[in-house]
């Protein structure tokens, strides 16, 4: 969207002083301002006109006379249902007949708001840092003034079968209602016009009002009553005047409270610590009510005594942190800080971390053939075990584990210490050389210990499976 000017007058469509503007819909929103005052200049008591009588070569001539090109209104798209949008489409302008306007423009004193204060609702999203759901409710600018006076607008087409007797009507026309020429001139000459066949010619008059009361309102149905009408309406304008445009500024041009950049990261990172903070109390709650009220799952468990306790330490905790992420969101709390436990009153402490072992059920681990593999390949394994399938680590390493090897592997502590998820009954490896697995040696798996389990052997859970290497040297 193109920057929105500060200060635009826009066609009127029932809006009020003080309510907000969307530039992006062109319509007036919600009303975000309060308790401010309405009067006309002071200095301007006074009124404007403007009034001539234009023959017409090009529709968009026509539109921009009318106001309502779009390089005026910007929005004239917006308001198509107005009486003034179907009054400018009634026209029917064509290149055969000759189209003439006559149009006489009011501009009573400007009537403006002054003092402008926020409403409770509005207020509470900016100082909130909520600048998304105001503009929404808001829009990007208000409703400053209204420009009261009226417009009279009379076009009159001419057509005729003699092109030259056409554009000497419309000049006719055009002199009498400017005063150059006589009353009555027009009629005479059109008249005339139309006692030959040759010059035969025709004229529709329509004619678009904004301003008035009862018979101030009546249509302009001859010339004389379109010419009439366009010499008093002035004095219609003042006596019963209209709003017709009103005076758009952006909030920029109101001195509001909109929080800096500096605070509106302040308040985002307090309000993300927040929800971060409240999901975790929630979680570890839920963990340590599932572990009392399911003790079977886990290895020894702590007291009930401990686990209510800290169920309960939770609880105040997720109830302290909503408390602060609300005040927080409400705009509250200035300026915004962390949650921190401690600094209430009385203050909060969390529980030290409560260890929750699941418990497996005694199973037995198949030793497979573990002869010939390669440290490096056993390395790699258990760094992959944390994010990859064993499928995926079959495919990555190039089948030099096998998947029976990789399954194993999977069920030792040393996997579990390098990331991956318990889901079983698990034994711990021992080597003959310290440090033996590391990407820089040439290890290789023998079966020459005595320790060594035979391969398809079958072990306990929680034993120690003893490996022997071997350390080609000379690579």
């Amino acid at each position: 969207m193109p920057e929105i000017p500060q200060i635009r007058r826009l066609l009127f469509n029932d809006e009020e002083i003080g309510m907000g503007f969307n530039s992006e819909s062109g319509l007036a929103v919600g009303t975000p301002l309060q308790g401010f005052t309405i009067a006309d200049n002071p200095a301007a008591p006074g009124g404007e006109v403007i009034a001539d009588v234009s023959i017409m070569n090009t529709h968009e001539e026509l539109q921009k006379s009318l106001g309502m090109s779009f390089e005026a209104q910007g929005r004239y798209g917006f308001i198509s249902s107005s009486g003034k949008a179907r009054f400018s489409e009634s026209t029917k302008f064509n290149s055969t007949s000759t189209f003439l306007i006559a149009r006489c423009i009011v501009n009573n004193s400007l009537r403006r708001g002054k003092n402008f204060q926020t409403t409770a609702e509005a207020q509470q999203l900016l100082t909130a840092n909520r600048l998304e759901e105001f503009t929404k409710a808001f829009g990007d600018s208000f409703i400053r003034g209204l420009q009261t006076g009226g417009e009279f607008y009379a076009v009159i087409r001419i057509t005729s079968v003699s092109t030259s007797t056409q554009a000497e009507l419309a000049a006719t026309l055009q002199g009498e209602i400017n005063g150059l020429v006589g009353g009555g001139s027009f009629k005479g000459a059109y008249q005339e016009a139309n006692s030959e066949s040759r010059t035969r010619s025709e004229f529709t008059a329509s004619m678009y009002q904004r301003a008035g009361f009862g018979a101030q309102l009546t249509p302009t149905v001859t010339i004389e009553d379109v010419i009439s009408r366009y010499k008093s309406f002035p004095e219609i304008a003042r006596s019963s005047a209209a709003a017709y445009q009103v005076e758009v500024a952006t909030y920029d041009t109101l001195p509001l409270p909109i929080p800096s950049a500096e605070e509106r990261d302040d308040f985002l990172i307090a309000l993300s610590d927040s929800r971060e903070k409240k999901l975790r109390y929630i979680q570890t709650r839920n963990d340590l009510e599932f572990a009392l009220q399911n003790p079977v799952f886990f290895h020894e468990v702590p007291s009930v005594e401990i686990l209510n306790g800290a169920i309960v330490a939770y609880t105040k905790l997720i109830n302290a942190v909503m408390a602060h992420a609300i005040k927080l969101s409400k705009g509250q709390m200035d300026p915004p800080r962390l949650f921190d436990p401690g600094a209430l009153t009385p203050p909060l402490v969390e529980p030290s971390a409560t260890v929750l072992r699941r418990t497996f059920p005694p199973g037995k681990i198949r030793i497979p053939d573990l002869k010939g593999m390669k440290g490096d390949s056993i390395v790699t394994a258990f760094r992959l075990f944390r994010t990859k399938s064993i499928d995926e680590i079959y495919s990555l390493l190039g089948h030099r584990l096998s998947i029976e090897q990789l399954k194993f592997l999977r069920s030792t502590t040393q996997a579990v210490q390098a990331g991956a998820p318990v889901d079983g009954p698990l034994v711990t490896l021992a080597y003959n050389i310290p440090n033996v697995l590391s990407d820089q040696l040439a290890a290789y798996c023998t079966s020459t210990s005595g320790y060594f389990p035979y391969f398809a052997t079958d072990v306990d859970s929680g034993s120690t499976v003893f490996m022997t290497f071997w350390v080609d040297l000379s690579l």
